[in-house]
């Protein structure tokens, strides 16, 4: 009996290590639908004393896919400091209050921001400066799995790619601060949060803005923490993109065929914007994300004169 007793144990603990495989598996596979199988090419450009070298040209293995700028996150790191690569010109100053960090992405419009939701209090997004409401008027509100837009803030989900997303006037704005945003769907396998395709345009203080979730995991694959893109729409000016404490002159500049998206057959370059990056010889780490997850391939390259 006392043998039978052992094998059924046995049997026990190599079910559970099963059922255990396939859930990490399965958060695995959650994860990979953010960033890129593009395989990242670099080649070294010059480097002099002069302050507009082309330091990196960047382009793809063959077979990769087109990259939308509004997702992609590129910077060149050389003796421990960071410089971020933008098109149009600024790049943001990375702000965090704790609970909410964003950061501008490589098209100079479009934000990622994540919002962590581990604590019992409802966090508050303000759009207009892509932070943390604080007492003043939030856009959308965060509690754990539960999210609402703000007071008198309403919005419309669309079946469109984010980078394509544009208003129009047929759209009937059916979201509201009454009812909560069905912005998910819970895979019953893994017991895992997926976010929907949907983009939500809203409309805030007469302002315009579109909202994609992406993620409820961070890098680590722990929950509650909320990836989201947002970005104004109409071109609208808002303090994140204006307010001389938010944003700085970018270090470095991107040249690219400004179709809106890095092609899978593209090669970009790197240009130094009136700012010395490496003078001489240097070391440059190229740091490439798509979605927040690094792009796949070369990394490092050395330069000298």
């Amino acid at each position: 009996m006392a043998r039978g007793d052992w094998r059924i144990k046995l049997l026990s603990l190599f079910v559970v290590f099963v059922i255990s495989m396939g859930f990490y598996a399965n958060i695995a596979d959650i994860e990979q639908h953010l960033g890129t199988d593009n395989i990242l090419q670099i080649e070294k450009g010059g480097s002099t004393d002069e302050t507009q070298d082309i330091l990196v040209n960047m382009s793809f293995e063959n077979g990769g896919e087109n990259l939308s700028w509004n997702a992609v996150d590129l910077s060149l790191e050389v003796d421990g400091k960071e410089f971020p690569c933008m098109i149009g010109g600024m790049s943001s100053i990375e702000r965090s209050n704790g609970t909410v960090q964003s950061k501008l992405n490589a098209d100079g419009k479009t934000f990622t921001v994540n919002v962590d939701v581990n604590d019992e209090e409802t966090q508050y997004l303000d759009l207009f400066s892509m932070s943390d409401a604080g007492n003043g008027p939030a856009s959308i509100s965060f509690t754990r799995t539960d999210f609402f837009l703000g007071e008198n803030v309403t919005g419309i989900a669309i079946e469109e790619g984010f980078a394509g997303v544009e208003y129009q006037d047929s759209f009937v704005f059916d979201e509201s601060s009454e009812q909560r945003l069905e912005w998910y769907e819970y895979d019953l396998v893994g017991h895992q949060i997926i976010p929907d395709s949907e983009v939500y345009i809203i409309m805030d203080r007469g302002v315009l803005f579109k909202v994609q979730f992406l993620s409820y995991y961070n890098s680590e694959s722990e929950a509650r923490h909320i990836t989201i893109l947002a970005a104004p729409l109409q071109n609208a000016s808002i303090p994140a993109l204006v307010d001389s404490s938010m944003i700085q002159i970018t270090p470095c500049s991107i040249l690219e065929d400004g179709d809106g998206i890095w092609g899978s057959s593209e090669t970009i370059s790197l240009q130094e914007n009136n700012i010395s990056i490496c003078s001489g010889s240097c070391s440059i780490e190229v740091r490439a994300l798509f979605e927040k997850v690094r792009i796949p391939g070369d990394w490092m390259i050395s330069l000298a004169e």
